[in-house]
């Protein structure tokens, strides 16, 4: 593949660089923000090579492709990067909730390789572990453990790093705020009770790593104070007091409001799964095991993120065990596929989309190549995620560690073995439901 001329033709139909507002990539999709999206063209951008499937979503242009999706990021910024000037174009305001949808995701997708690496990490020492390979008072195990915690403790840093980038504000204003709340004096303040106060006024004290929503909520906060500031103070002076009085006014008020306030968010949200999945554990993980391939299909997804890594910083997500369900279902498709197609590209399809899904949980290119080709077996994953699911949830399997759902990422789900058997069943589902019911005769051409 010419990433080269796949980035020229792209940024062509996509109404040329002046028609690009942003441009930012996950795992296998790049995420366009456009001033027009009327001036794209839709059709031929889904028939260049590499390209798996195009989705508006979120205020978004997205386009998956798939493993290109590095390479394909990096000609594409070349291109719209050029010196060549470009003439103003209005850009039109998104609606609140794609407003949302955007931020959570361009606030969290440059975390993603870490997150999941870290992940990995974190499951392979659960195994090391297990089977008596590596002794949880050595040396190694700290050093490798320390590597596969930092992202997660220090996750306030990096996302007010991140967050701050996407909102306009300084970057390291926002990841000192996240820093602040993790400093050592002030978390040792912990060691003697709950209690603390800020000139006079009482602060209830918290533990901040691995949360989400306090340093979500402060550098939010943050960014529109800045805006406020540059507006007040004079030039000459944004080099410090900018960030001066940003640090001075936000890290208290986060400390007093924000920070319990988007803890007791978080403890919400838990509480509520938590609450639902004792109901009717069934039920819940039959709708997230049902729904969890719609989310992906179309962008929505990243909305789940950050209540996961909530969760998983008060001792476990059901969340990620329930959804868990519906990727293998989707592999068990791609597998389904590759058994029964005559056609040798077809079954190469197969074969190539179900190995970057068993071994690293990416089911992308299952999704856009091969479900939405043949739309039947959409329903097949439904029926297997809802039925695999089900069992998650029946049986309260839970995600301990940040990780796509795969094969090797089975250690970071406990209890183990109560787990595998929810998503083996909706893999084994949807490959034979593929199988003996078929998927469609011929391929539609659009």
């Amino acid at each position: 593949m010419n990433y080269r001329s796949f980035a020229k033709d792209v940024v062509k139909l996509l109404g040329g660089k002046q028609n690009i507002s942003s441009l930012v990539h996950c795992a296998t999709r790049l995420r366009f923000n456009l001033h027009d999206s009327a001036k794209t063209d839709k059709p031929a951008i889904e028939k260049l090579e590499g390209v798996l499937g195009v989705v508006e979503s979120g205020g978004q242009f997205q386009i998956i492709v798939g493993k290109h999706v590095e390479d394909a990021y990096k000609e594409i910024e070349k291109v719209i990067s050029s010196t060549e000037t470009a003439e103003p174009v209005d850009e039109p305001k998104a609606s609140l909730g794609n407003r949302i949808f955007e931020v959570i995701s361009r606030s969290f997708s440059p975390l993603l390789g870490a997150l999941a690496g870290a992940g990995m990490l974190k499951a392979l020492l659960t195994v090391l572990t297990m089977v008596g390979w590596l002794s949880t008072e050595s040396g190694t195990y700290f050093i490798l453990s320390a590597a596969a915690n930092a992202v997660f403790y220090f996750l306030p840093i990096f996302l007010g790093i991140t967050l701050a980038t996407k909102l306009g504000a300084n970057p390291y204003v926002g990841g000192t705020i996240g820093a602040a709340l993790l400093e050592p004096n002030f978390a040792g303040l912990l060691e003697n009770g709950d209690r603390s106060d800020f000139l006079g006024i009482p602060v209830l004290l918290m533990d901040y790593s691995s949360t989400v929503f306090p340093v979500f909520i402060a550098v939010c906060i943050y960014a529109a104070l800045n805006n406020l500031l540059k507006k007040i103070i004079h030039k000459d002076l944004h080099l410090f007091m900018l960030p001066l009085l940003s640090l001075i006014i936000i890290v208290p008020m986060t400390v007093l409001i924000f920070g319990p306030f988007g803890v007791y968010v978080g403890d919400a949200i838990g509480a509520g799964i938590g609450f639902l999945s004792s109901k009717s554990g069934i039920l819940t993980g039959a709708v997230m095991g049902a729904g969890w391939t719609f989310l992906t299909l179309f962008g929505l997804h990243w909305g789940v993120v950050p209540i996961i890594i909530s969760n998983l910083g008060s001792g476990g997500d059901p969340l990620s065990g329930m959804l868990a369900a519906a990727p293998f279902a989707q592999m068990g498709v791609a597998l389904g596929i590759f058994l029964k197609a005559k056609d040798k590209n077809l079954k190469t399809l197969g074969g190539s989309t179900l190995l970057p899904g068993l071994l690293s949980g990416v089911t992308e290119p299952i999704i856009y190549g091969l479900l939405v080709r043949f739309k039947r077996t959409i329903i097949y994953v439904i029926i297997a995620g809802a039925v695999g699911g089900a069992i998650n949830g029946l049986f309260g399997a839970k995600a301990t560690a940040f990780a796509f759902p795969s094969v090797l990422a089975i250690p970071a789900f406990t209890p183990m073995g109560l787990y595998v058997i929810g998503v083996g069943v909706a893999f084994v589902g949807a490959t034979l439901l593929t199988v003996v019911l078929g998927y469609e005769d011929k391929i539609k051409k659009g």
